[in-house]
């Protein structure tokens, strides 16, 4: 494969990545970092628990539990280049549990576990060649979900949009062995491009 095809085939995925963060820093420009304290937060993008507990991801049979353990802020911005953006360096620290075999129980043997690291930096390059040399994505058994600072989960799936395969509910569990992915005071959540900004106080999980 010629330099120029290997371009034109990986330049979607460029260009979904790009629109991804320039989609990030609309909503963030959005949201009440004192409301966001303490709370769940949903986006028409994405879900988030609060700090320390489970967020479940469901998709057909498959089902995840994802907990963000710390998350940390560089406030390193710098100004913009011709080689790099400049925007400030994000990254926190996860563990994760799956279950794929359709039971959605977390207390089999089978349930595979796992932690994990994210994180998000400056783009790097010049114009269209621009690329990301962070790793920005959650992955849980072979699911591979985008994060947004500072826990949430969004509905992308391997850089693709999932309108309607991924659904996330916000929990106020701390430990693996409280989840009931069945229970039903869980608000499961999908992609709606009209739903607004919503917070969730923990004790209403």
């Amino acid at each position: 494969m010629t330099s120029s095809a290997k371009f034109q085939a990986s330049f979607p995925l460029l260009l979904t990545g790009l629109s991804m963060i320039f989609l990030s820093e609309a909503t963030s420009q959005q949201l009440d970092p004192a409301k966001a304290e303490g709370s769940a937060l949903v986006t028409w993008s994405d879900a988030g628990a609060p700090l320390g507990k489970f967020l479940l991801v469901r998709k057909g049979i498959e089902v995840c539990a994802v907990r963000f353990t710390a998350h940390n802020r560089e406030r390193d911005a710098k100004g913009q280049t011709p080689f790099s953006s400049g925007e400030e360096s994000f990254s926190a620290s996860y563990e994760w549990f799956y279950q794929g075999d359709g039971s959605q129980s977390f207390s089999k043997q089978n349930v595979k576990s796992g932690r994990g690291k994210v994180s998000k930096g400056p783009l790097r390059g010049i114009g269209r060649l621009a690329f990301e040399t962070s790793d920005s994505s959650v992955r849980c058994g072979p699911l591979r979900l985008g994060w947004m600072y500072p826990t949430r989960v969004t509905f992308y799936e391997g850089g693709r949009l999932q309108r309607h395969d991924i659904e996330l509910a916000p929990t106020n569990w701390e430990s693996i062995d409280q989840v009931r992915v069945n229970e039903k005071r869980l608000q499961w959540f999908k992609y709606d491009e009209k739903r607004e900004i919503t917070y969730i106080p923990s004790d209403k999980l």
